[in-house]
């Protein structure tokens, strides 16, 4: 990961935001018009709230109207997101996404909003990236096929490395012990190999 990438480096300066006033079934019309699942409500230049696909399709239903007369955004808004500094590191975006359970932040500079990073933003920006000193992708992931190859040696079905073995850590007599789940992405103590994936328990039973 890039240690010196800020939320300025890397948040979208033009992003979707309505007012408190504004009504409901308008913003409805932005999320699906702009193909998005989250405006940021703003009075003024503060972000206040935020306005979820699911909020607005609820209270759309409950008053059983799409006419321009009904609810407002102020009356429905969910509670705004999770608020960064332009110059904080990209570490601090992670932390806040992770912390907060939101898939976006709302930068804020002298407490008006001038950008947004989403969780996709910060995963692109964080990936390791080839030359000037970054990781090599290709040798970072041929030499960990080698290491997974030396320390997982049992075959599968399709006579590779059973995925199972090859995406958990072993213990002294080679049995797996954990891994993540190829299907839900959790760390589980116990893999299991089902339709060519390492998935875990849960996983597979669906």
């Amino acid at each position: 990961m890039r240690t010196d990438t800020t939320v300025r480096d890397v948040m979208h300066r033009e992003f979707l935001g309505v007012s408190e006033s504004d009504p409901l079934a308008e913003a409805a019309a932005l999320l699906v018009d702009e193909g998005t699942n989250c405006l940021v409500v703003l009075r003024g230049g503060e972000p206040v709230g935020r306005l979820g696909c699911r909020d607005a399709l609820g209270a759309l239903l409950d008053a059983g109207s799409l006419d321009t007369d009904g609810p407002t955004v102020g009356s429905v808004m969910g509670p705004p997101l999770p608020t960064v500094a332009p110059d904080d590191a990209l570490a601090v975006v992670e932390e806040r996404l992770v912390s907060e359970g939101a898939d976006r932040v709302v930068a804020v500079d002298d407490g008006a909003a001038v950008g947004v990073v989403t969780a996709e933003d910060a995963l692109a920006a964080g990936a390791p990236r080839t030359g000037n000193g970054a990781h090599d992708v290709v040798a970072d992931e041929a030499a960990l096929e080698d290491t997974r190859a030396a320390d997982a040696p049992m075959a599968g079905t399709n006579g590779g490395i059973d995925p199972a073995v090859a995406s958990s850590s072993t213990d002294a007599s080679g049995s797996a012990t954990q891994g993540v789940c190829e299907s839900c992405g959790a760390l589980v103590p116990d893999l299991v190999s089902a339709n060519g994936q390492a998935v875990c328990p849960e996983c597979r039973d669906v």
